[in-house]
């Protein structure tokens, strides 16, 4: 069983994070969970499919994947129930938010998160100060 990294495109979600932060993200986190890291795969720019993790886990069988975070999953439902399908025994761990699960119910809770989370309204954090950001948490 092999432990995987997994970079994509930098536009995660809210985040913009590069291949070389990714990894040293997922590295750290890693590291941190004394998680042995014995395969990073490189996703194509503009994919968010894990196609290429899907097929090397059928070569390599996977027992561990960890992602920056869980933005990175398959939006669309279909591309999130073949994910489901293919990598339902896998362990996924997403290393902003430190959570790690497995399983269709896991996978599909983590997705609908990541959704919920991208409706939120956005903050422009130059623009404001921290008694502004304080208020309006009073008053929400």
């Amino acid at each position: 069983m092999t432990i995987a990294t997994i970079t994509t495109d930098i536009n995660i979600g809210p985040f913009k994070i590069p291949a070389n932060g990714q990894n040293m993200i997922t590295n750290n986190y890693a590291q941190r969970n004394n998680l042995v890291v014995e395969l990073a795969i490189p996703e194509p720019l503009k994919s968010n499919t894990l196609a290429t993790v899907q097929w090397l886990h059928k070569e390599r069988k996977l027992s561990k994947i960890i992602m920056c975070s869980i933005h990175q999953l398959p939006v669309k439902n279909n591309e999130l129930e073949e994910l489901i399908k293919n990598m339902e025994n896998v362990e996924f761990h997403f290393a902003l938010e430190g959570i790690s699960g497995k399983g269709k119910a896991y996978l599909i809770e983590t997705a609908k998160e990541a959704k919920i989370f991208m409706k939120s309204q956005s903050i422009e954090s130059s623009r404001t100060t921290w008694i502004d950001l304080h208020k309006t948490m009073q008053n929400s």
